[in-house]
């Protein structure tokens, strides 16, 4: 076994169905790979379903209770086979030949995380929020795909179609569980600080099927700030554009509004939602799909920035309290 794919997942049964034909139908032979599904607490069946199927490449599926993603993809390195450890999201559909870029692409070097190339899937729901991922997560992919040269961020850290070796988990003791939100960057930082390099795939190419709404962005900008906080925390020193570390050293007319705004996020709302609909019901229109796409990513901010500055408001009551 060459190489071990790791699938964490969540009460997704149809979906990750999907993207497990996209891996039983790889190019590599089935002999050189084998993937692990991790059901990461589900309800909705899913274990049952997966056990029922027989593809010619190595398959297991492994139950526990729920523990997040991080959880999920420590448990799926440890039970792995190969010492090559490739791990793939469960909504993404993948490339014949991406299980094989990612072998390739570690052949005669040991020091290096290899990044495939995501892009937003055709059958994705077309909306703000994917297109919000188009600019943000995809657009570097976008940008790398016409010039893979590109320099690497490490905001750009994101361990959903990527490899690595399993002693570089088993020497970090892989992902942090204590992280809901974060897990890749934090990951990230501590990997890159033991000189591992990363590299990106251009070959390994899979699509995220993408059918959040702008509400579900909305509740997830409240989860990154508790996860950006422990970040923070634990990685004083890692300044990272958009997050905390570099946002206390901001200043200027922007950060200003920004902050009056965070006060009142509800009165904010009151504005931007509406701009929001309107981008959702004329989306096909540039223009308009446009101004409800800058809306949507000024209402995320904001909320975001209201909950950093409510726990750390919290954290501050409760060290006077003891």
């Amino acid at each position: 076994m060459e190489i071990s794919v790791v699938v964490p997942t969540y009460n997704r049964r149809d979906t990750v169905r999907r993207t497990l034909d996209t891996l039983f139908a790889q190019s590599l032979a089935p002999s050189r790979f084998e993937v692990i599904v991790i059901v990461d607490g589900s309800t909705d069946d899913t274990a049952v379903a997966l056990q029922q199927l027989r593809p010619a490449c190595g398959f297991r599926v492994i139950e526990q209770e729920n523990r997040g993603l991080a959880g999920a993809r420590n448990t799926g390195y440890r039970a792995a086979s190969a010492s090559l450890i490739l791990f793939v999201d469960d909504d993404m559909l993948c490339d014949p030949g991406l299980v094989e870029a990612h072998l390739n692409v570690h052949k005669g070097v040991n020091s290096i995380a290899a990044f495939g190339a995501i892009f937003l899937s055709p059958d994705s729901p077309p909306s703000l929020a994917a297109e919000c991922f188009n600019r943000e997560i995809g657009s570097s992919h976008i940008r790398r795909k016409s010039n893979p040269e590109l320099k690497w961020e490490l905001r750009e850290c994101v361990f959903s179609n990527s490899s690595l070796l399993r002693r570089k988990l088993e020497e970090l003791g892989g992902f942090d569980e204590r992280f809901r939100m974060r897990e890749d960057l934090e990951f990230g930082i501590r990997l890159f600080q033991t000189g591992v390099h990363p590299v990106s795939v251009p070959a390994a190419i899979a699509y995220q099927y993408y059918d959040k709404t702008s509400e579900d962005l909305i509740r997830d900008s409240k989860a990154f700030a508790a996860a950006d906080l422990l970040l923070a925390k634990k990685h004083p020193t890692t300044k990272i554009k958009g997050h905390i570390t570099a946002l206390d050293s901001e200043s200027g007319w922007k950060h200003t509004v920004r902050s009056l705004a965070a006060r009142k996020p509800g009165a904010v709302d009151l504005v931007l939602r509406p701009i929001c609909a309107l981008g959702e019901t004329f989306y096909p229109i540039r223009p308009i799909r446009n101004l409800g796409i800058r809306a949507l990513q000024a209402r995320r901010r904001i909320h975001w920035l209201r909950r950093v500055t409510e726990l750390r408001r919290n954290a501050i009551e409760s060290a006077f309290e003891k």
